[in-house]
């Protein structure tokens, strides 16, 4: 009986400790949500140079072990030629639940084991979109959920439910374009390091689609996976991180092109060199500040397009100190550490390829591969001897290769088993 009495006592202690814990968990989002909000907001604001957004929260009600909410975001295109911003474009308009650590039982139920400090469950209501909800089945279109741990890393995940959409939903697509299921994750550090995504959408495809001047036919991308990871240095103002992907098969009218992989990383990368190119601001950096010398370095570990008749592989290496320029001058190439580049096309994948591409709903193609094929060696003859430093056969197979090795320290060029010097290279690129 003593024994009973006491671990009934222990389990009333956990407990009144847990509800404790949960309602200063509560208290915490309670004060400092407005805050967050806010740095959000101007965040995004100092990020985008076109738009305003808006975020804002109503009906707010706190419970012991969730919070209940009501979010609307807003954006405004800025229209400075006129003199005025034009009216601002709802993106998002919804009811969300917080749910209060230590140990959310939502976030248990989603494998989640490590405390977090605050888990946000989302379904895109029918009020949102009429349109997506019957799409989906008269069921969400889009579910997910976002948590953030005591230590400020924030993990969002969706998920979406596979659609079809046609020329009745949007009027200016001419065709069916389908979606499959799809799983995005997001995730990081409140305070931008260790950023990372991964996303995997089990098919989309557009039976409308034209490439060249080819009929428009089905195109089909099957699993697409996605796996990104950044880390943004504020003291150096430099990006660091990886990218790879991956696509099971490219269905294009009746042929498969096959199966395409993609991996590299980077490093020391100038953060304003990404934002320059999307349109993204940091006030806090100058991107005409020719003071800043960064050592990069970017390595393509793969890209691998592998096809029913072969597979074109390309890797590249190349490391640089001192560069503080957008674009590579010859005064920079004494900068140079290493570079290393190798590129296998054989010409019977590329003529496949071209081929299939160009007959898409041809059954047969042999004439049409021969006919490719004949026509990429002549062009191919052109692009070597504007080169040098490709060749047209491996030694073995026929095709578009290259070979190329330097380093910091040596003064030739490896260019395809022959060596050059660095002059004579560089002249020629």
């Amino acid at each position: 009986m003593k024994k009973t009495t006491l671990a009934i006592g222990i389990v009333a202690v956990l407990g009144i400790a847990y509800v404790g814990t949960a309602w200063y968990t509560g208290n915490i989002i309670e004060r400092d949500i407005d805050n967050q909000l806010a740095l959000i907001n101007n965040k995004a604001n100092q990020l985008e140079n076109n738009l305003t957004f808006s975020i804002t929260k109503s009906h707010y009600e706190k419970g012991i072990f969730s919070t209940k909410l009501h979010l609307t975001v807003t954006a405004s295109e800025n229209n400075s030629f006129y003199g005025e911003d034009t009216a601002p474009t709802t993106l998002f308009d919804d009811n969300v639940t917080i749910h209060h650590g230590p140990f959310p039982i939502v976030a248990l139920a989603e494998g989640t084991f490590a405390p977090q400090m605050a888990w946000l469950e989302y379904e895109m209501s029918e009020q949102i979109s009429p349109q997506l909800w019957k799409l989906a089945g008269n069921q969400p279109f889009i579910t997910g959920h976002v948590g953030m741990s005591y230590g400020k890393y924030l993990t969002v995940k969706l998920k979406n439910k596979a659609i079809e959409v046609g020329q009745n939903e949007i009027p200016i697509l001419n065709g069916t374009l389908s979606l499959g299921k799809g799983s995005y994750t997001f995730s990081g550090y409140t305070s931008g390091t260790d950023i990372s995504s991964k996303i995997e959408i089990d098919k989309f495809s557009f039976n409308h689609f034209q490439l060249f001047r080819a009929d428009p036919t089905l195109v089909v991308v099957n699993k697409f996976v996605m796996n990104h990871n950044a880390n943004l240095n504020s003291d150096t103002n430099t990006a660091e991180g990886s990218l790879s992907s991956h696509i099971d098969s490219i269905i294009y009218g009746q042929h498969n092109l096959g199966t395409v992989s993609l991996d590299f990383d980077f490093q020391g990368f100038d953060k304003q060199l990404f934002n320059y190119q999307i349109g993204m601001n940091y006030p806090d950096s100058d991107l005409n500040d020719i003071d800043k010398k960064h050592n990069i370095r970017f390595s393509l570990n793969k890209f691998n397009w592998q096809t029913s008749s072969g597979d074109i592989n390309a890797n590249l290496m190349f490391d640089i100190s001192d560069f503080n320029s957008e674009v590579l001058d010859k005064e920079d190439y004494e900068k140079i550490n290493a570079l290393k580049f190798k590129l296998e096309a054989p010409f019977d994948v590329l003529a496949r390829l071209s081929a299939q591409i160009k007959s898409p709903d041809t059954n047969d193609i042999t004439s049409q591969i021969a006919e490719e094929k004949q026509n990429i060696q002549q062009m191919s003859g052109f692009l070597v001897h504007k080169s040098p430093f490709l060749t047209l056969s491996n030694g073995k197979t026929d095709g578009i290769y290259s070979d190329v090795s330097l380093t910091k320290d040596g003064d030739e060029v490896n260019v395809n088993g022959k060596k050059v010097s660095k002059e004579e290279f560089f002249d020629n690129l």
